[in-house]
């Protein structure tokens, strides 16, 4: 098998160079954070697994409401790397009851970010955060994740099951 070796070198390069490892570490430690303290907050929720690191497109973590999963449904508190940027996601369990969402929301208003294609997203529904927001300030980021993810949980509470 063979495999891209400018990429590779690429990759090598910003490690012997850069302060890439340590930032990349960094980055874990916050979120890990997240995951720990919303988990300590929103004591209705149950959350699934441990942080996902996936391949530095996004990485992201999962809780679901009871209410929630009974309509087959989960929050994932998502960081998409290149936009550097958090997002609250609302998915399904599964494609299937993210279309079964999609069809039933795609006509109505609501304030967040509806998919256009639920087959090739991994969200129904979501909630960028603000672009600026400071990271560093971990209790704010915290803050910020947490009324997201609560807007999304009581907006589902008025969906009727589909």
């Amino acid at each position: 098998m063979k495999f891209d070796q400018d990429l590779l070198l690429t990759y090598k390069t910003l490690l012997q160079t850069t302060e890439l490892e340590k930032s990349y570490q960094e980055f874990v430690r916050l979120f890990r954070y997240l995951r720990v303290e919303l988990e300590k907050q929103l004591t209705d929720c149950k959350f699934q697994g441990a942080v996902v690191e996936n391949g530095m497109d996004y990485s992201y973590f999962q809780f679901t409401s009871e209410s929630l999963k009974k309509k087959g449904l989960k929050l994932a508190v998502t960081f998409v790397h290149r936009d550097f940027r958090f997002e609250v996601w609302l998915s399904g369990f599964n494609r299937k009851y993210q279309s079964r969402y999609y069809e039933l929301l795609k006509n109505t208003q609501q304030p967040f970010t509806l998919t256009s294609d639920p087959r090739r997203t991994d969200y129904i529904l979501r909630i960028p955060l603000d672009r600026n927001l400071d990271l560093s300030d971990g209790e704010r980021v915290l803050a910020e994740v947490r009324a997201a993810a609560l807007e999304l949980l009581a907006y589902m509470e008025t969906v009727e099951a589909a």
